[in-house]
């Protein structure tokens, strides 16, 4: 897992655009700015940003090792619409994002 890398975050009251967004509530628990992930996974920020926006399909392998680097059991990522979809405001799907990873 990526330490030290704690930044703070503003906190949107948005609803989620794209079942992607899952990696940027991942990424945002876990305390990880952007920058920080790309340079581990030795990716761009852009690509970190396309991704999270939806307008990138991450690889399999980028999938699992997006996971290792936030210490987060991969499929969460594939399970998102099924744990998800009745979330509306993104408190409450930070709430239970939060409850699966800690859990």
């Amino acid at each position: 897992m990526l330490e030290g890398m704690a930044v703070k975050h503003s906190v949107h009251t948005e609803e989620p655009q794209t079942p992607t967004n899952i990696f940027r509530l991942v990424r945002i628990a876990r305390n990880v700015r952007v920058k920080d992930l790309a340079e581990h996974l030795r990716v761009t920020p852009a690509y970190i940003n396309a991704i999270e926006k939806g307008t990138s399909t991450p690889s399999c392998r980028l999938v699992r090792d997006y996971a290792e680097a936030l210490n987060v059991d991969e499929s969460i990522f594939y399970r998102y619409g099924e744990e998800f979809d009745n979330c509306t405001r993104f408190e409450e799907m930070m709430l239970k994002l939060l409850k699966v990873i800690c859990a």
